[in-house]
């Protein structure tokens, strides 16, 4: 577009950005607790869990019975997390 052309889109202006900007640590395990509590209404807490960026994994730092729970749900709550985070963002695997 050059020049007087007309009026950009504001989400236009920020594209560049999408694609180089990842959902910080603690917004990703407050999704965590948040799908964790609707699929499977077992409270966990942010001490619970760790969540490694750049390596897009979740580490499950929960006691005996809760891990195994996320462990037995772990496909349904990364589809949950893929929905709510968007495909770029989501973790690919809980550990």
């Amino acid at each position: 577009m050059a020049r007087g052309e007309g009026v950009k889109k504001l989400n236009d202006l920020f594209s560049k950005y999408k694609s180089l900007l990842q959902a910080p640590e603690a917004s990703v395990k407050k999704e965590v607790i948040q799908v964790v509590d609707d699929l499977l209404q077992i409270s966990v807490n942010l001490e619970d869990f760790e969540y490694k960026p750049f390596q897009k994994t979740l580490y499950c730092r929960a006691k005996g019975m809760v891990k195994n729970e996320i462990m037995l749900h772990k496909d349904d709550i990364l589809n949950h997390l893929k929905g709510r985070l968007g495909e770029k963002n989501a973790p690919k695997t809980i550990v």
